[in-house]
């Protein structure tokens, strides 16, 4: 029996994302999978009841730290120290100077390193001091998708040996198509008009929401676009002044944050899903709302081709009016966004957190690679 520790702390967040969707979903899916190997998880804050809940070799530890940063790299590396387990499984960071055990890391992405102007400056030291110990110090690698293997590969050529591809999943008991009941509840709920282009997550500039924004103005609809998330670091002001725009302001509404209970209906009541992101690790909201029967456009790169197959339309992120001639289609063409909702569903069923966590465990549990940079 080996110990395997992980932390919580993103899982353990209120208002969760793509990274803290991964962490969360994998730690309850080693729950189910795994009851032979000990486990100790880590966190700082009071911990969610529903991650509390687990089998007999699950233990919970609580170290608390009154600063906002490097509680991983610094109070978890102090207490690894201490009491060395041998396995670390690290869903974004590593802590600092761990003396023993195997260090498996997931690199979501490099986008920091690919486009450094879509983030903030201190953000952007962050991430590279962080991203460059973690695969420095990693005895495996996990890249979660083969366009962010390539990026690590490019950036530091010595690590290539040892990463592996393995998917995000997405939560297909969750996200189904819709019917008339759920949508008109949902409607009335957010006060949303019938037809509307969806697009959930942060609203920040790496997302590439001006363009959006910009695309929409140009459509010929009296569709709407609904924004849903949360302010992220870098742009949101001015995302704000292009959605007050007086020719579309009336038809482009920001819903902040919406949490779980209301999300996956939000999904499926929408007609299109766009996903204008100029640089991603992966896709996961992408595959959420083709499993929930929603058409997708999203940008013409290489981690969206391995994520949606040919079951999206796929635009150049950084032409508006390439962007709005690809919504437009899916607008005036019912008879396209019919059979781009059957090919997404299929298209999402090739992933899943299921397979995600047993891939996980296998390669963790794998001896055959051991090779530090």
């Amino acid at each position: 029996m080996l110990t395997i520790g992980l932390e919580a702390t993103r899982a353990n967040k209120d208002m969760r994302t793509g990274t803290e969707w991964y962490a969360w979903h994998i730690l309850q899916q080693l729950k189910k999978i795994d009851r032979e190997n000990k486990y100790i998880v880590y966190y700082n804050q009071t911990l969610n009841p529903e991650l509390a809940e687990g089998p007999a070799n699950f233990y919970f530890q609580q170290l608390k730290w009154r600063y906002r940063k490097f509680w991983t790299h610094i109070r978890l590396g102090k207490e690894l120290r201490k009491n060395p387990v041998d396995i670390f499984l690290a869903t974004n960071a590593v802590p600092f100077l761990m003396k023993q055990g195997k260090i498996v890391v997931t690199i979501h992405d490099l986008g920091f390193y690919v486009n450094p102007q879509l983030y903030h400056p201190l953000e952007r030291i962050y991430q590279n001091i962080s991203h460059k110990l973690a695969i420095r110090q990693a005895d495996k690698i996990i890249a979660i998708s083969e366009a962010t293997k390539q990026d690590i590969i490019k950036y530091f050529p010595k690590a290539e040996n040892k990463i592996k591809v393995i998917y995000d999943g997405w939560n297909s008991q969750d996200f189904v198509p819709s019917n008339k009941e759920n949508k008109d509840k949902i409607l009335y709920k957010f006060d949303l008009p019938e037809n509307f282009i969806l697009y959930t997550g942060r609203l920040e500039s790496k997302k590439n929401i001006q363009c959006l924004i910009k695309a929409f103005k140009l459509l010929n609809t009296n569709w709407s676009l609904v924004l849903a998330g949360r302010a992220g670091n870098y742009g949101y002001k001015e995302i704000e002044a292009l959605a007050n725009d007086p020719e579309i302001k009336d038809r482009v509404i920001l819903l902040s944050y919406v949490s779980q209970k209301y999300y996956t209906s939000l999904v499926a009541a929408a007609n299109i899903y766009a996903f204008p992101t100029k640089f991603e690790g992966f896709g996961i909201t992408v595959l959420e709302a083709m499993g929930s029967g929603v058409p997708v456009a999203c940008s013409d790169l290489s981690v969206l081709h391995e994520v949606g197959g040919k079951a999206a339309v796929f635009f150049d992120p950084d032409n508006p009016q390439d962007m709005a001639g690809q919504l437009q289609k899916l607008i005036d063409k019912p008879d396209l966004r019919e059979e781009l909702s059957k090919k997404g569903i299929e298209q999402a069923k090739k992933f899943s957190w299921e397979k995600c966590a047993q891939e996980t465990l296998d390669y963790m549990l794998d001896d055959s690679i051991d090779k530090k940079e």
